[in-house]
Protein backbone atom coordinates (compact mmCIF):
# COMPACT_ATOMS: atom_id res chain seq x y z
CA UNK A 1 0.00 0.00 0.00
CA UNK A 2 1.57 3.29 -1.10
CA UNK A 3 5.29 3.88 -0.92
CA UNK A 4 7.59 4.00 2.07
CA UNK A 5 9.85 6.93 2.78
CA UNK A 6 13.52 6.42 3.44
CA UNK A 7 14.16 6.52 7.17
CA UNK A 8 15.61 9.93 8.02
CA UNK A 9 15.34 12.74 10.51
CA UNK A 10 12.71 15.44 10.64
CA UNK A 11 12.84 18.68 12.65
CA UNK A 12 10.12 20.80 14.24
CA UNK A 13 10.08 24.23 15.92
CA UNK A 14 8.20 24.39 19.24
CA UNK A 15 7.31 27.12 21.73
CA UNK A 16 6.69 27.02 25.46
CA UNK A 17 2.97 27.25 26.13
CA UNK A 18 3.55 29.16 29.40
CA UNK A 19 6.09 31.56 27.87
CA UNK A 20 5.96 32.01 24.10
CA UNK A 21 9.45 33.52 24.02
CA UNK A 22 10.91 30.13 25.05
CA UNK A 23 11.53 27.96 21.99
CA UNK A 24 13.30 24.78 20.99
CA UNK A 25 14.02 22.66 17.94
CA UNK A 26 13.14 18.97 18.23
CA UNK A 27 14.20 16.10 15.99
CA UNK A 28 12.24 12.97 15.21
CA UNK A 29 13.10 9.83 13.29
CA UNK A 30 10.99 9.45 10.16
CA UNK A 31 9.88 6.07 8.90
CA UNK A 32 7.26 4.71 6.52
CA UNK A 33 3.73 5.97 7.36
CA UNK A 34 1.29 3.55 8.93
CA UNK A 35 -1.86 2.46 7.13
CA UNK A 36 -4.16 5.48 6.80
CA UNK A 37 -1.30 7.97 7.22
CA UNK A 38 0.53 10.14 4.71
CA UNK A 39 3.99 11.63 5.25
CA UNK A 40 4.35 15.10 3.73
CA UNK A 41 7.45 17.22 3.25
CA UNK A 42 6.79 20.86 4.12
CA UNK A 43 7.84 22.97 1.12
CA UNK A 44 7.11 26.51 2.32
CA UNK A 45 4.88 28.40 4.71
CA UNK A 46 3.93 31.96 5.60
CA UNK A 47 4.33 33.50 9.05
CA UNK A 48 2.61 36.60 10.46
CA UNK A 49 1.08 38.08 13.60
CA UNK A 50 -1.93 35.91 12.81
CA UNK A 51 0.15 32.87 13.77
CA UNK A 52 1.19 34.48 17.05
CA UNK A 53 -2.52 34.86 17.80
CA UNK A 54 -2.90 31.11 17.22
CA UNK A 55 -0.23 30.59 19.87
CA UNK A 56 -1.78 33.05 22.32
CA UNK A 57 -5.07 31.21 21.98
CA UNK A 58 -3.51 27.77 21.68
CA UNK A 59 -5.24 26.30 24.68
CA UNK A 60 -8.43 28.40 24.73
CA UNK A 61 -9.33 27.69 21.10
CA UNK A 62 -7.56 24.32 20.75
CA UNK A 63 -4.90 25.39 18.25
CA UNK A 64 -2.41 23.18 20.12
CA UNK A 65 -4.60 20.19 19.22
CA UNK A 66 -3.82 20.58 15.53
CA UNK A 67 -0.29 19.25 15.92
CA UNK A 68 0.14 17.83 19.44
CA UNK A 69 3.51 18.11 21.18
CA UNK A 70 4.89 17.05 24.56
CA UNK A 71 3.11 18.55 27.60
CA UNK A 72 4.01 22.21 28.07
CA UNK A 73 5.12 22.67 24.46
CA UNK A 74 3.19 23.82 21.40
CA UNK A 75 3.56 23.56 17.65
CA UNK A 76 2.24 26.74 16.04
CA UNK A 77 0.05 26.03 13.01
CA UNK A 78 1.03 27.85 9.82
CA UNK A 79 -0.47 27.81 6.32
CA UNK A 80 1.79 26.19 3.80
CA UNK A 81 2.38 23.96 0.79
CA UNK A 82 3.17 20.29 1.35
CA UNK A 83 4.27 17.45 -0.93
CA UNK A 84 3.52 13.76 -0.39
CA UNK A 85 6.69 11.80 0.34
CA UNK A 86 5.14 8.47 1.28
CA UNK A 87 1.58 7.23 1.59
CA UNK A 88 -0.37 4.63 3.51
CA UNK A 89 -3.57 5.71 1.72
CA UNK A 90 -4.19 4.04 -1.66
CA UNK A 91 -5.80 7.13 -3.24
CA UNK A 92 -2.94 9.46 -2.26
CA UNK A 93 0.11 9.07 -4.47
CA UNK A 94 3.61 10.36 -3.67
CA UNK A 95 4.41 13.62 -5.41
CA UNK A 96 0.97 15.20 -4.95
CA UNK A 97 0.97 18.71 -3.54
CA UNK A 98 -1.42 20.15 -0.97
CA UNK A 99 -2.21 23.49 0.68
CA UNK A 100 -3.31 23.73 4.31
CA UNK A 101 -2.13 23.90 7.89
CA UNK A 102 1.17 22.40 8.96
CA UNK A 103 3.55 22.88 11.89
CA UNK A 104 6.75 24.91 11.53
CA UNK A 105 8.62 21.78 10.57
CA UNK A 106 10.39 19.92 7.79
CA UNK A 107 7.74 17.17 7.68
CA UNK A 108 4.24 16.40 8.92
CA UNK A 109 2.22 13.20 9.06
CA UNK A 110 -1.52 13.53 8.40
CA UNK A 111 -4.44 11.10 8.27
CA UNK A 112 -6.35 12.06 5.08
CA UNK A 113 -10.06 11.33 5.23
CA UNK A 114 -12.71 11.85 2.52
CA UNK A 115 -10.04 12.17 -0.16
CA UNK A 116 -11.53 13.88 -3.20
CA UNK A 117 -10.34 15.26 -6.51
CA UNK A 118 -9.76 18.76 -5.10
CA UNK A 119 -9.62 18.37 -1.30
CA UNK A 120 -9.21 16.00 1.63
CA UNK A 121 -10.00 16.26 5.34
CA UNK A 122 -7.56 15.60 8.17
CA UNK A 123 -8.94 12.84 10.37
CA UNK A 124 -6.51 12.62 13.31
CA UNK A 125 -8.33 12.02 16.63
CA UNK A 126 -6.87 15.20 18.17
CA UNK A 127 -8.66 17.24 15.49
CA UNK A 128 -12.14 15.98 16.32
CA UNK A 129 -14.59 18.85 16.84
CA UNK A 130 -12.34 21.49 15.29
CA UNK A 131 -13.66 23.73 12.52
CA UNK A 132 -13.49 22.31 9.01
CA UNK A 133 -11.60 25.48 8.08
CA UNK A 134 -8.57 23.97 9.80
CA UNK A 135 -9.15 20.37 8.77
CA UNK A 136 -9.68 20.72 5.01
CA UNK A 137 -6.65 20.63 2.68
CA UNK A 138 -6.67 21.50 -1.02
CA UNK A 139 -4.70 19.67 -3.68
CA UNK A 140 -2.63 22.43 -5.27
CA UNK A 141 -0.54 22.60 -8.41
CA UNK A 142 2.13 25.34 -8.53
CA UNK A 143 0.60 28.66 -9.58
CA UNK A 144 2.14 31.99 -10.71
CA UNK A 145 0.94 34.11 -7.76
CA UNK A 146 0.91 31.50 -5.02
CA UNK A 147 3.43 33.31 -2.79
CA UNK A 148 1.15 36.35 -2.53
CA UNK A 149 -1.78 34.00 -1.94
CA UNK A 150 0.17 32.20 0.78
CA UNK A 151 1.13 35.32 2.75
CA UNK A 152 -2.15 37.21 2.33
CA UNK A 153 -4.81 34.51 2.39
CA UNK A 154 -4.94 33.69 6.16
CA UNK A 155 -5.44 37.29 7.29
CA UNK A 156 -7.64 38.13 4.31
CA UNK A 157 -10.17 35.50 5.38
CA UNK A 158 -10.68 37.64 8.48
CA UNK A 159 -10.97 40.78 6.34
CA UNK A 160 -13.41 39.07 3.97
CA UNK A 161 -15.71 37.63 6.64
CA UNK A 162 -15.70 40.86 8.66
CA UNK A 163 -16.71 42.82 5.56
CA UNK A 164 -19.54 40.37 4.92
CA UNK A 165 -20.67 40.67 8.55
CA UNK A 166 -20.59 44.47 8.50
CA UNK A 167 -22.44 44.59 5.17
CA UNK A 168 -25.42 42.90 6.84
CA UNK A 169 -25.83 45.78 9.32
CA UNK A 170 -29.01 47.78 8.54
CA UNK A 171 -26.82 50.90 8.81
CA UNK A 172 -24.02 49.37 6.75
CA UNK A 173 -22.76 52.75 5.49
CA UNK A 174 -21.83 54.16 8.92
CA UNK A 175 -18.18 54.79 9.73
CA UNK A 176 -16.05 51.81 10.73
CA UNK A 177 -13.20 52.49 13.18
CA UNK A 178 -10.48 49.85 12.82
CA UNK A 179 -7.75 49.36 15.42
CA UNK A 180 -4.36 47.85 14.55
CA UNK A 181 -4.94 49.62 11.24
CA UNK A 182 -1.50 48.74 9.85
CA UNK A 183 -2.05 44.99 10.22
CA UNK A 184 -2.68 42.92 7.08
CA UNK A 185 -6.20 41.96 8.26
CA UNK A 186 -7.09 45.62 8.89
CA UNK A 187 -5.68 46.75 5.54
CA UNK A 188 -7.66 44.03 3.77
CA UNK A 189 -10.83 45.08 5.59
CA UNK A 190 -10.23 48.76 4.79
CA UNK A 191 -9.75 47.83 1.13
CA UNK A 192 -13.06 45.96 1.01
CA UNK A 193 -14.97 48.62 2.95
CA UNK A 194 -13.58 51.44 0.81
CA UNK A 195 -14.53 49.49 -2.31
CA UNK A 196 -18.12 49.46 -0.98
CA UNK A 197 -18.01 53.19 -0.24
CA UNK A 198 -17.98 52.76 3.56
CA UNK A 199 -15.96 55.44 5.43
CA UNK A 200 -13.08 53.91 7.43
CA UNK A 201 -10.97 55.43 10.20
CA UNK A 202 -7.78 53.71 11.33
CA UNK A 203 -6.01 53.72 14.68
CA UNK A 204 -2.44 52.48 14.88
CA UNK A 205 0.82 53.00 16.75
CA UNK A 206 2.55 56.36 16.15
CA UNK A 207 5.44 54.78 14.23
CA UNK A 208 3.03 53.26 11.71
CA UNK A 209 0.77 56.24 11.05
CA UNK A 210 2.72 57.47 7.99
CA UNK A 211 2.71 54.03 6.34
CA UNK A 212 -0.99 53.51 7.04
CA UNK A 213 -1.90 56.90 5.62
CA UNK A 214 0.16 56.18 2.49
CA UNK A 215 -2.18 53.29 1.61
CA UNK A 216 -4.98 55.79 0.78
CA UNK A 217 -7.57 53.36 2.14
CA UNK A 218 -8.53 55.16 5.34
CA UNK A 219 -10.36 58.47 5.43
CA UNK A 220 -8.44 59.29 8.60
CA UNK A 221 -5.54 57.63 10.45
CA UNK A 222 -4.75 58.54 14.04
CA UNK A 223 -2.20 57.27 16.57
CA UNK A 224 -3.66 55.51 19.60
CA UNK A 225 -2.85 58.43 21.92
CA UNK A 226 -5.17 60.64 19.84
CA UNK A 227 -8.18 58.32 19.98
CA UNK A 228 -10.13 61.07 21.72
CA UNK A 229 -9.81 63.14 18.52
CA UNK A 230 -12.12 60.79 16.65
CA UNK A 231 -15.31 62.35 15.27
CA UNK A 232 -18.15 61.51 17.63
CA UNK A 233 -20.57 60.35 14.90
CA UNK A 234 -22.21 56.92 14.91
CA UNK A 235 -19.66 54.21 14.24
CA UNK A 236 -18.79 50.55 14.55
CA UNK A 237 -15.50 49.68 16.22
CA UNK A 238 -13.65 46.70 14.78
CA UNK A 239 -11.02 45.92 17.39
CA UNK A 240 -8.07 43.90 16.11
CA UNK A 241 -5.87 44.72 19.11
CA UNK A 242 -7.87 42.91 21.79
CA UNK A 243 -7.09 45.92 24.00
CA UNK A 244 -10.01 46.48 26.38
CA UNK A 245 -8.59 49.78 27.70
CA UNK A 246 -8.40 51.22 24.18
CA UNK A 247 -11.95 50.09 23.42
CA UNK A 248 -13.22 51.75 26.58
CA UNK A 249 -11.46 55.02 25.68
CA UNK A 250 -13.12 55.09 22.25
CA UNK A 251 -16.46 53.98 23.67
CA UNK A 252 -16.52 56.76 26.26
CA UNK A 253 -15.45 59.39 23.72
CA UNK A 254 -18.11 58.72 21.09
CA UNK A 255 -21.38 60.58 21.62
CA UNK A 256 -23.44 57.62 20.41
CA UNK A 257 -22.48 54.31 21.93
CA UNK A 258 -20.85 52.28 19.16
CA UNK A 259 -21.30 48.68 18.21
CA UNK A 260 -18.08 46.80 18.98
CA UNK A 261 -16.67 43.82 17.09
CA UNK A 262 -13.70 42.15 18.81
CA UNK A 263 -11.83 40.29 16.10
CA UNK A 264 -8.14 40.15 16.97
CA UNK A 265 -5.41 40.26 19.59
CA UNK A 266 -2.40 42.01 18.07
CA UNK A 267 -1.58 43.70 21.38
CA UNK A 268 -1.12 40.37 23.11
CA UNK A 269 -4.52 40.38 24.78
CA UNK A 270 -5.91 37.70 22.50
CA UNK A 271 -7.81 36.12 25.39
CA UNK A 272 -10.55 38.58 24.39
CA UNK A 273 -11.27 36.29 21.45
CA UNK A 274 -11.93 33.34 23.73
CA UNK A 275 -14.64 35.02 25.79
CA UNK A 276 -18.37 35.26 25.25
CA UNK A 277 -19.90 38.53 24.10
CA UNK A 278 -19.99 40.71 27.24
CA UNK A 279 -23.07 42.78 26.28
CA UNK A 280 -25.60 43.35 23.51
CA UNK A 281 -23.43 45.96 21.76
CA UNK A 282 -20.34 43.75 21.62
CA UNK A 283 -19.69 40.78 19.35
CA UNK A 284 -16.69 38.47 19.65
CA UNK A 285 -16.07 37.58 16.02
CA UNK A 286 -14.71 34.23 14.87
CA UNK A 287 -13.55 33.97 11.27
CA UNK A 288 -13.66 30.13 11.27
CA UNK A 289 -17.28 30.15 12.46
CA UNK A 290 -18.14 32.84 9.92
CA UNK A 291 -16.50 30.87 7.10
CA UNK A 292 -18.42 27.74 8.10
CA UNK A 293 -21.71 29.70 8.17
CA UNK A 294 -21.05 31.28 4.77
CA UNK A 295 -20.11 27.91 3.27
CA UNK A 296 -23.36 26.47 4.60
CA UNK A 297 -25.34 29.44 3.25
CA UNK A 298 -23.78 29.71 -0.21
CA UNK A 299 -21.89 26.48 -0.78
CA UNK A 300 -18.12 26.16 -0.54
CA UNK A 301 -17.49 26.37 -4.30
CA UNK A 302 -19.22 29.76 -4.63
CA UNK A 303 -17.69 31.08 -1.40
CA UNK A 304 -14.19 30.05 -2.49
CA UNK A 305 -14.76 31.67 -5.90
CA UNK A 306 -15.85 34.96 -4.28
CA UNK A 307 -12.96 34.88 -1.82
CA UNK A 308 -10.34 34.23 -4.48
CA UNK A 309 -11.72 37.02 -6.68
CA UNK A 310 -11.59 39.49 -3.77
CA UNK A 311 -8.14 38.30 -2.72
CA UNK A 312 -6.84 38.61 -6.28
CA UNK A 313 -8.03 42.21 -6.41
CA UNK A 314 -6.49 42.97 -3.00
CA UNK A 315 -3.20 41.28 -3.96
CA UNK A 316 -2.98 43.61 -6.97
CA UNK A 317 -3.35 46.57 -4.60
CA UNK A 318 -0.76 45.04 -2.26
CA UNK A 319 1.79 44.86 -5.09
CA UNK A 320 2.36 48.58 -4.57
CA UNK A 321 3.33 48.35 -0.89
CA UNK A 322 3.97 44.75 0.21
CA UNK A 323 7.44 43.21 0.21
CA UNK A 324 7.58 39.42 0.61
CA UNK A 325 10.70 38.56 2.60
CA UNK A 326 11.87 35.03 1.80
CA UNK A 327 13.84 33.01 4.32
CA UNK A 328 15.16 29.46 4.23
CA UNK A 329 15.11 26.79 6.92
CA UNK A 330 13.78 26.46 10.45
CA UNK A 331 16.56 28.55 12.01
CA UNK A 332 15.44 31.51 9.91
CA UNK A 333 11.83 30.66 10.78
CA UNK A 334 12.73 30.83 14.48
CA UNK A 335 14.28 34.28 13.97
CA UNK A 336 11.19 35.49 12.07
CA UNK A 337 9.00 34.15 14.89
CA UNK A 338 10.90 36.20 17.53
CA UNK A 339 10.71 39.28 15.30
CA UNK A 340 6.95 39.02 14.90
CA UNK A 341 6.41 38.03 18.56
CA UNK A 342 8.13 41.23 19.74
CA UNK A 343 6.28 43.34 17.13
CA UNK A 344 9.60 44.25 15.52
CA UNK A 345 8.41 43.54 11.99
CA UNK A 346 7.46 46.20 9.49
CA UNK A 347 3.82 46.44 8.34
CA UNK A 348 4.88 46.51 4.68
CA UNK A 349 6.61 43.13 4.96
CA UNK A 350 5.34 39.56 4.85
CA UNK A 351 7.41 36.52 5.70
CA UNK A 352 7.68 33.34 3.66
CA UNK A 353 9.82 30.41 4.79
CA UNK A 354 11.21 27.93 2.26
CA UNK A 355 12.11 24.58 3.84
Amino acid sequence: MGHAADVSRGRCFEVGQADLSVTRMVEARLGPPDEGEVLFAVQKFAFSANNVTYALLGEALRYWDLFPAEPGWGRIPVWGYLRVLASGVPSVEPGRRAYGLCPMATHVTLRPDRVGRSTFSEGSPSRKGLSSVYNVYSWAEPAPHEDAFLVLSPSFWLSFTLDDYLARDPNADKTVIVTSASSKAAIGLAYLLTRRGVPVTGLTSPSRVAFTRSLSLYGQVLPYDQAESLPSAAATIVDLTGDATLRDRIDQHLARRPDIVIAGGTHGEAAALAMDSPDERTVVFSAPLAIAALAHERGWALLDQRFRAALGSFATHADSWLAIRRHRGLEDAAAVYQRVLTNAGSPDEAYLIDI
